[in-house]
């Protein structure tokens, strides 16, 4: 079971997130780079990017089709095609949806805004899940701890 964020930029949902999209985890690896396009997706490539917008969508999706057609052993048209060696359980094993397609359930968005981030819960169906969402809050280092256990938290948040 994956932890699904949404990473907008200035508003516009960008890219939405298979793994680890936590403020512990995309969260902070959010903060941390240098929030240009090119540094956000690398970011969303290390949680594994099950959609994005049709700006970057056909790009992402080239690099995508050639680790599959790799780890298959099948040629890229084959892979386009549909074939696959076997099930395809693992996200990251198929081709990365338009972001207005994307109909899961992420738990987080955040929001790039020029070098700030800003983050929200979500409870909801993606694209239902953002009319009833709360306020974005900035998410800041200063704000987060390592607990007990080595989890980072949001020990206060601003808006």
């Amino acid at each position: 079971m994956g932890t699904r964020a949404l990473i907008s930029i200035n508003g516009k949902p960008m890219i939405a997130t298979h793994w680890d999209g936590y403020l512990s985890s995309l969260g902070v690896d959010l903060l941390r780079c240098d929030k240009s396009l090119r540094e956000v997706i690398r970011v969303a490539e290390r949680h594994t990017i099950d959609g994005a917008d049709s700006s970057i969508r056909e790009g992402l999706n080239q690099k995508r089709i050639k680790q599959i057609s790799e780890k298959h052993g099948l040629t890229e048209q084959e892979i386009r095609d549909g074939k696959r060696r076997g099930p395809i359980i693992i996200a990251g094993g198929y081709e990365i949806c338009e972001i207005n397609e994307y109909g899961d359930w992420a738990e987080y968005q955040y929001d790039i805004r020029g070098k700030e981030v800003f983050f929200r819960p979500l409870k909801d169906q993606y694209p239902g899940s953002l009319e009833a969402a709360p306020l974005f809050q900035r998410l800041r280092e200063e704000d987060i701890k390592i607990d007990t256990w080595g989890v980072l938290k949001i020990t206060k948040t601003r808006i």
